[in-house]
């Protein structure tokens, strides 16, 4: 499933983009059918990332050499990435609920502000840069991946450059989510198809 989720992630964040554009023929996103459908595709793709994220750890730690330094980087980068992996979720299921709740774009936006701070365990200022920590703790562990994982290169390499190109023109214009999705997948499935070539150990010889 892992090996699968560096595909299936930006793959389903690629149809909630273009799930997106159909919506906004009219000149506005939602409520409706599409705006739910396009953010149930969108919570997917989190929910996939996460398998990502832990996908990537799992790599960095297997790779020989590095030590205990190369572990507590990437436990650290984990967690920051899964908190705003977190955050990011919360956006996306309060997206669905206004949207299955709103009769308009007015009732939309008022329904949006008043579940702005919703769950009120946290200041609001955290929901609104959580899903930061996503996209930088993300591009951190590829960084670290490029630097110290099983398979060093020019594809490795270019991986967070991809990545992090693709949250920038997600960020810019959400428009761009198709072509920042392919970046995001170009990268991710380099990552993956990498790893499918590491050989695998063979096992020790029975002794007597």
């Amino acid at each position: 499933m892992k090996r699968t989720a560096f595909h299936l992630a930006p793959a389903l964040m690629a149809v909630y983009g273009v799930v997106r554009l159909i919506d906004g023929r009219d000149g506005q996103h939602g409520p409706g059918p599409a705006w739910t459908i396009g953010h149930l595709f969108f919570l997917g793709s989190l929910l996939v990332y996460g398998a990502v994220i832990a996908g990537l750890r799992r790599r960095i730690v297997a790779a020989e050499g590095g030590g205990r330094a190369r572990r507590i980087t990437a436990g650290v980068l984990t967690a920051v990435a899964g908190i705003g992996l977190a955050a990011f979720v919360r956006v996306a299921v309060l997206d669905i609920v206004v949207g299955l709740k709103a009769a308009d774009a007015a009732e939309k936006s008022t329904l949006s502000d008043r579940y702005a701070d919703v769950p009120a365990v946290l200041p609001q200022a955290f929901y609104e840069i959580g899903p930061v920590l996503f996209m930088a703790g993300l591009v951190a562990m590829l960084v670290q991946y490029a630097v110290a994982g099983p398979r060093r290169g020019p594809r490795a390499a270019l991986a967070p450059v991809l990545v992090l190109l693709g949250f920038v023109g997600i960020t810019a214009d959400m428009d761009l989510l198709p072509v920042g999705a392919a970046l995001i997948w170009f990268a991710l499935a380099s990552v993956s198809s990498a790893n499918s070539l590491l050989p695998t150990r063979e096992p020790a010889p029975a002794t007597a």
